[in-house]
């Protein structure tokens, strides 16, 4: 690399850890309020999950800023049109927000979700989980930078994080579901919680995100060539620098080998099984940070002959 980053694997892993953790959240959010209590202990790791994960997130960006307790102007000098100031806020009342459900959850088990507050405080932070996914990728693209400056990078790394989230939330249920079914000698089901009238299945789901990101990419791609040429170099300088981590990591393992295992789960209409899951979570994983990290890092490279 012959160029220097300002924001560095730090950053890269805030937008990460904190997009896994939004992913995480909303699946959980969605569990707790269609099936409600049977999706008790699945919610629970969920809703304490979530503000793990971007907390640590928010503490690698700390670390990439050298004076971590800078990050306390922004509750000071708050800035209405700056998007980098709204951060502060959205992570820190998202963060507050999931403890106090798990709290409730741990407290009151499955009487929580038959009141009235748990309900209003899941769709609140449901609402600020959406806000920081968008805001992650919207800081970026806040910035001018060419490689950023494009409406599909917030949607692009939201859709990122739900996948993510999403993936991990099964593989805690896979380890939970199969650590109290060995007894029964019982094989893992997919199948997370369901009612009389309902059946939620991951693979539906996660095809779709997965086909919905790679459809987003594609269309990045082609917008590129009419969004001037600063953006065309920028694209160039990600190919030149990053091109073969791009076609693995992010487009081979992130994309076409989920879409593949996903795919076939539901045409088939089989469920995967505890090693799948586990397998495509781990990939999901790498594709998303991948992703990530490439978006961030080439965004940095100078646009030669400008």
């Amino acid at each position: 690399m012959d160029f220097h980053a300002y924001w560095d694997y730090r950053v890269a892993l805030d937008l990460f850890l904190g997009g896994v953790g939004i992913g995480v959240f909303l699946l959980a959010a969605y569990f707790s309020l269609v099936f409600k209590e049977k999706s008790l202990k699945v919610t629970r790791l969920g809703f304490i999950l979530a503000p793990v994960l971007v907390g640590l997130g928010v503490f690698a960006l700390l670390t990439e800023l050298g004076k971590p307790f800078r990050m306390l102007s922004t509750f000071i000098n708050v800035n209405p049109t700056s998007v980098t100031s709204w951060g502060g806020f959205l992570q820190t009342i998202f963060i507050m927000l999931s403890f106090v459900i798990f709290l409730v959850v741990w407290k009151y088990k499955q009487n929580a979700y038959q009141m009235g507050l748990f309900k209003g405080l899941v769709i609140a932070g449901s609402v600020f989980a959406l806000a920081v996914g968008i805001y992650h990728g919207l800081l970026l693209m806040s910035l001018g930078v060419p490689g950023w400056a494009n409406g599909l990078i917030p949607v692009m790394f939201l859709v990122s994080s739900i996948l993510s989230g999403s993936s991990v939330l099964m593989v805690v249920e896979a380890v939970f579901m199969r650590s109290i079914i060995t007894r029964s000698k019982e094989a893992y089901s997919e199948t997370a919680v369901s009612s009389d009238a309902q059946v939620f299945t991951y693979s539906k789901l996660l095809v779709s995100l997965v086909g919905i990101q790679a459809l987003l990419i594609l269309t990045w791609r082609i917008s590129i060539n009419s969004a001037g040429t600063e953006a065309i170099i920028a694209y160039q300088n990600l190919i030149s620098h990053f091109g073969v981590y791009w076609w693995i990591l992010v487009v081979t393992i992130g994309l076409v080998i989920p879409l593949a295992i996903a795919g076939y789960s539901t045409l088939k209409k089989i469920k995967m099984n505890f090693y799948t899951a586990m397998a495509f979570t781990a990939i999901v994983l790498i594709g998303s940070y991948a992703f990530k990290h490439i978006i961030l890092y080439s965004g940095q490279i100078p646009l030669a002959g400008l």
